[in-house]
């Protein structure tokens, strides 16, 4: 049988560099009580060299004990300065968009004062708290109700960007605290317009065509009628006479919806494309026309 007689090397205890530590301060305590007894007088040189070893590893032990407790004090202090930033750094981005919404609320309020003077009207801003999805009716929900005045048929209008404040709707159903808006884009929607001609205006009835995979359609226009492309279409004040299957209407005359794109002839008549000036699904803040002559 052949024996393994590779060369163990013995590891070193863990506990032998504390020992040596601890028998060099018992052996310095020990020299001491001698040297004060008188006892070590010849032996003095003999006995600093013994002492000193063990003084200075007691030195360096309390100063790493020192330096622990000193990096630990350090660390809680930067711990508590971090906590202080990043509350600090909350408060300021709170701040910053609390500043934002100033900013667009005080924009807001000026637009509305502009439209104020331009036209008879008196409005009340609402944002658009939700919308239908991609499927149905065509409507929009505001943050407004009737606790704030406004009722069934009351037009609303918005802008965007260098258009003029355009109808988008009118109010459908409405509740204490919101109100849903029928869009002019949906199938159901019938407005009676008219149409801005070198000629003499011409009146139609604006028809939302979503549903049909277009935005807005002009129709029961009389073949003899003349318009064309650019030409600009506003509200007529009749929609409230319309037979149709919507809120009594209280749309005031004038009101701009859109411009046309596209004549082409229908039947008897002849029809229009528009383009609306706003898009109704890219609102997100609307005004709501409480009195039409202010």
């Amino acid at each position: 049988m052949i024996r393994d007689r590779r060369l163990k090397i013995p590891q070193p205890s863990p506990y032998r560099a504390p020992m040596m530590v601890l028998l060099l301060v018992l052996l310095a305590l020990l020299l001491l009580v001698l040297d004060r007894s008188g006892r070590i007088g010849p032996f003095r040189s003999q006995a600093e060299a013994l002492i000193n070893p063990a003084l200075t590893q007691m030195r360096h032990l309390g100063d790493a004990i020192s330096g622990i407790g000193q990096e630990q004090g350090d660390i809680e202090a930067l711990r508590a300065e971090l906590e202080a930033l990043r509350a600090e750094n909350s408060q300021l981005k709170a701040d910053a968009i609390r500043v934002q919404e100033l900013l667009l609320e005080n924009a807001r309020l000026r637009e509305q004062v502009r439209i104020e003077q331009e036209r008879p009207w008196q409005l009340l801003g609402a944002d658009v708290s939700a919308r239908t999805p991609d499927s149905g009716r065509r409507v929009i929900t505001l943050a407004v109700g009737s606790q704030h005045g406004v009722r069934p048929g009351m037009a609303v209008i918005a802008r965007e960007g260098s258009s003029p404040p355009a109808l988008i709707g009118v109010l459908d159903t409405v509740g204490e605290r919101s109100a849903t808006v029928l869009l002019i884009t949906d199938y159901s929607s019938a407005v009676s317009a008219q149409v801005y001609h070198s000629r003499g205006p011409v009146g139609g009835i604006v028809q939302g065509q979503w549903q049909r995979g277009s935005r807005l359609l002009l129709q029961e226009i009389d073949r003899t009628d003349t318009i064309a492309p650019g030409d600009v279409v506003v509200t007529a004040g009749l929609t409230a006479e319309l037979n149709e299957d919507l809120p009594r209407a209280a749309i005031p005359k004038d009101v701009p919806i859109g411009v046309v794109e596209q004549v082409r002839p229908a039947g008897r008549g002849q029809v229009a494309d528009l383009r609306p000036f706003v898009d109704p699904d890219r609102v997100r803040y609307a005004w709501v026309i409480l009195d039409p002559d202010g």
